[in-house]
């Protein structure tokens, strides 16, 4: 099981974000594990959304993997819990 959390507000960092989500996902010992990614600050102005994170991380070109990604206000709450219940259900099966 992996989450990952990713700034949305912080578009010039993407790359640098996708770079270390790639290497991490590749390593051996998470081949097989199924991937969280919240979205976070979605509160902010000008943040990217959920679709524009996971295009910037390339979780859509995962094949074989089960993920998820959820956009969320971490200083308010919103979302956690969504993405962890995704998690948990995902995990029983």
């Amino acid at each position: 099981m992996q989450i990952y959390v990713v700034d949305s507000l912080d578009r010039e960092r993407i790359v640098k974000a996708k770079a270390e989500f790639q290497a991490i996902i590749k390593d051996p010992f998470m081949l097989n594990s199924v991937i969280l990614v919240f979205a976070n600050k979605q509160d902010m102005k000008g943040a990217m959304t959920p679709a524009e994170v996971g295009q910037g991380l390339g979780l859509f070109e995962l094949k074989n993997r089960k993920w998820h990604i959820q956009g969320t206000c971490a200083l308010k709450g919103d979302g956690l819990y969504e993405g962890l219940d995704w998690l948990s259900s995902t995990l029983k099966r």
